[in-house]
């Protein structure tokens, strides 16, 4: 099936708040397109595991969207739609253990195929967390780190400014729909234009979805799902930013926080991450070193193209060390050819050498 066919009927299937990422993906696996699941029998939706309760709201709403105009309305508004199904969806977020199906994206999509930190924090910051941000994060975007965060008040907005000043690419990640008149805090709304402008918002919400409580909660498993590591920057014990470092811990992703005053409030979150294992950070050369990422690498624009050899080894190593004889066994390549091939990537600045017959991934 073509896949604007299975993205029309995907964004009219989520225009019914009863299907939620977990029953859309059930749909999607079940039938194998949203065309088909959107044209299923009651009884087809409850051999897709399908409660009564939803598979009712489902058959009560579909007489009410027509899934053409829904979609033209989306055109209208330039908002694009990816979906699981893909090349252009982040592999990062495929990984996590809810990915949201259908991704909506404002801007440009191929920002968030890039390398990013998450950056959140508290919504009352204080000049120290100003600071850390004109240093740290500026760091990061100079670096050409793209910087992901929410819209808030406070520490995500300064993050997304400075990632704007330092002409990095920026992503701020909604719990609305991306439409002009679903954009908040109102006060945000020329900087949302500009990141859309420069980079992208996101959203895994279709249009005119009413926003709940839940949705940003939610909506912070994509911010650490999109990101190699979370930096926290200033938060309380009941910060929002602490769930998404949570998110950031269950998905496998490094978590960082600035340390503050025992005295502040927005301290509490940062220092209570750091007793229970997060990385210190007080500049961003302890970012690079802990994600063993290499500055001049990352500010080429493009990597350069590889060969199938080199794409090989590129999928058995990560970020984490491996050795050369364990490279051996995973990919079965006489250790002459492995060492050329790993010689050639250093060179196109894809792999380091960390000594000791060890190497990582830098991207």
């Amino acid at each position: 099936m073509p896949e604007t066919k299975n993205k029309i009927y995907g964004n009219a299937l989520n225009l019914i708040p009863e299907l939620g990422a977990v029953k859309l993906t059930r749909l999607l696996n079940y039938f194998g397109d949203y065309k088909t699941a959107w044209e299923a029998s009651a009884f087809e939706l409850n051999q897709a595991q399908l409660d009564q309760k939803t598979i009712d709201a489902v058959k009560s709403k579909q007489p009410g969207i027509n899934p053409g105009k829904a979609w033209e309305d989306l055109l209208i508004q330039k908002i694009e739609m990816v979906t699981i199904l893909e090349s252009e969806y982040p592999a990062l977020l495929k990984e996590i253990t809810t990915p949201p199906p259908l991704l909506y994206v404002r801007g440009d999509k191929k920002v968030l195929s890039k390398t990013g930190i998450a950056v959140v924090g508290s919504r009352k910051i204080s000049q120290y967390g100003r600071q850390a941000i004109e240093e740290i994060v500026t760091a990061l975007a100079q670096s050409r780190l793209n910087i992901i965060s929410g819209l808030a008040f406070g520490v995500d907005a300064f993050s997304l400014h400075a990632c704007l000043n330092a002409g990095a690419k920026p992503v701020a990640i909604l719990a609305s729909d991306l439409q002009d008149n679903s954009i908040s805090p109102r006060s945000n709304f020329n900087l949302a234009q500009e990141v859309a402008e420069k980079g992208c918002l996101v959203s895994e919400y279709a249009l005119n979805s009413n926003v709940q409580k839940q949705n940003f909660p939610i909506r912070n498993r994509l911010i650490s799902g999109l990101s190699i590591g979370v930096l926290v920057i200033e938060a309380d014990e009941e910060s929002g930013a602490l769930i998404t470092a949570n998110y950031a811990l269950e998905q496998g992703r490094e978590v960082f926080a600035i340390p503050g005053s025992i005295f502040s409030p927005t301290s509490r979150g940062t220092n209570k991450l750091i007793k229970q294992g997060a990385k210190l950070v007080s500049t961003a050369q302890d970012i690079f070193e802990e994600l063993n990422l290499d500055v001049q690498v990352l500010t080429e624009t493009e990597p350069l193209a590889t060969t199938d050899q080199e794409s090989q080894l590129l999928l058995n190593l990560t970020r984490e060390p491996i050795h050369i004889d364990d490279l051996v066994k995973q990919v079965k390549l006489p250790v002459s050819e492995i060492n050329a091939t790993l010689s050639l990537l250093e060179l196109k600045g894809r792999v380091k050498n960390l000594g000791g017959a060890k190497y990582v991934k830098i991207r």
